[in-house]
């Protein structure tokens, strides 16, 4: 059974996953981050997966290439990362997070939830 902390983030929600120790928020709140220049989305994903289908303008940076370690440091954007539904966008926010990244966020339920949500994607 999943369990989440809720932490209030200012004027955003962002929960604490303590299966997958990350800190999670959903779709919405992301899609607001980003319409509000709030955010950097890094799509986790492989090459193959991002040219099929992708969230418009997101970074890509597949988790086989990434580096916690050298990955930037944004002050004052948050790091949100997302892949297909969520794990593999977790280990990267985890690594992020093991390299003494302030507060990378996983996006809950990656793709699949921002296209249930209604919001667009590109090819």
């Amino acid at each position: 059974m999943q369990t989440a902390l809720q932490v209030v983030d200012c004027h955003s929600e962002i929960t604490l996953n303590p299966d997958m120790g990350v800190h999670e928020a959903d779709v919405h709140t992301v899609r607001r981050w980003l319409d509000a220049g709030e955010a950097l989305l890094v799509d986790v994903r492989e090459a193959v997966e991002v040219e099929n289908e992708r969230v418009p303008g997101a970074l890509m940076m597949p988790l086989s290439l990434l580096d916690g370690e050298v990955f930037p440091r944004l002050p004052g954007l948050r790091l949100v990362f997302m892949c297909a539904v969520g794990k593999r966008s977790a280990a990267a926010t985890k690594q992020l997070v093991n390299h003494g990244h302030s507060l990378p966020i996983n996006m809950v339920g990656g793709l699949g939830a921002w296209k249930e949500a209604g919001y667009p994607t590109e090819a």
